[in-house]
């Protein structure tokens, strides 16, 4: 590892609680790895809050305001943020950061030496569930959840993402292909998402099951965590609350991301590569039904989701052949009216 690297942290804030955003930052100033810089970045918040983190930093100059008159929302925000730190090119590698959570005063410095003593593009780790009042509701968001992230490949991770945003490091040589992030017209997945499909394309992500972050869970979240999230209990009782309403959301956003993914990487994916997600491919699930095998006999614990996409899957290649023979169906009958009747 080199000597004293640098890390740029990313914080994205709006409109945040003021004390939980202190916290934040004086658990970034209390880290043991000390050459950091860390870009706020503002994504539009309102005037009195702009104002009070300003007081909360202080005279730290290791901290830079960027404030913006735009809202461009989370996944934009980070985006932003990546461009401020590429701008300097002593950092090395880059850690993302919420407004509202508190490092553990050892991440950075574990996180740095675990990527460089592994060869890894990526590296997370586990996280501790806490509330609004800083109690731990769980020690392992890991647990929590069921993940299991040690059994993650491409196909996947584009089935469901077990690396949180918070939690990440991950090499600065790394940026230019993640840069620029996917255009979206509606949010669908996180910057996270796409930063560690992008790691794990490019390299190896590693994993750390030590909580070197205490991740909060309140009202305000943008992304919580669900326990037992991904398999067949909890997925079903979600449809279940739903009404067993089928929007097919989640297969879009499956889609979408995985079409962007293979477009990015196109000339580096193996030539056998299958986009199990693939909305022009006319299988019924076929391929999602595969992953979904893929995630039981690896102990993914996202059967669930599989399932879920699946079911709209089906439903949206049937809905093509119903299109495909009404189309066709009206060639036919005037076909048929022209053959001469004897």
């Amino acid at each position: 590892m080199q000597a004293q690297e640098k890390i740029g942290i990313v914080l994205a804030t709006y409109n945040p609680q003021l004390e939980y955003f202190q916290k934040q930052i004086q658990s970034i100033q209390n880290q043991t790895w000390c050459n950091w810089v860390c870009h706020i970045v503002d994504d539009c918040s309102q005037p009195e809050y702009q104002t009070a983190m300003q007081e909360i930093v202080g005279n730290d100059s290791r901290f830079i305001f960027h404030f913006h008159s735009d809202n461009l929302k989370h996944y934009y925000n980070f985006e932003r943020g990546l461009e401020y730190c590429i701008q300097d090119h002593t950092v090395t590698a880059i850690s993302f950061s919420d407004q509202d959570d508190i490092w553990q005063p050892e991440k950075l410095e574990v996180l740095l030496k675990t990527l460089r003593a592994e060869h890894a593009l990526l590296v997370h780790s586990d996280l501790e569930l806490i509330n609004s009042d800083d109690q731990t509701i769980n020690p392992s968001t890991w647990d929590f959840e069921g993940r299991n992230p040690e059994k993650t490949t491409v196909e996947l991770l584009l089935l469901r993402n077990v690396v949180t945003g918070c939690s990440l490091l991950f090499s600065s040589s790394l940026v230019p292909y993640i840069l620029p992030f996917p255009q979206q017209d509606e949010i669908g997945w996180h910057h996270d998402w796409w930063v560690a499909l992008v790691a794990i394309q490019k390299g190896k992500i590693s994993h750390i099951r030590q909580p070197l972050v205490r991740y909060r869970l309140h009202s305000c979240n943008a992304v919580g965590a669900m326990q037992n999230a991904g398999n067949f209990y909890t997925e079903f009782m979600l449809w279940f609350s739903k009404k067993y309403k089928i929007r097919g959301k989640s297969y879009i956003i499956h889609s979408k991301l995985s079409k962007v993914f293979q477009a990015r990487f196109y000339h580096q994916l193996d030539s056998n590569w299958y986009n199990p997600f693939d909305d022009r491919q006319l299988d019924f699930g076929l391929g999602i039904l595969k992953l979904c095998y893929q995630s039981l006999k690896a102990g993914y614990h996202s059967e669930g989701i599989a399932l879920r996409i699946l079911i709209f899957k089906i439903l949206f290649d049937i809905q093509r052949v119903q299109n495909y023979i009404f189309k066709v169906l009206p060639r036919f009958k005037m076909n048929k009216s022209n053959i001469p009747k004897k």
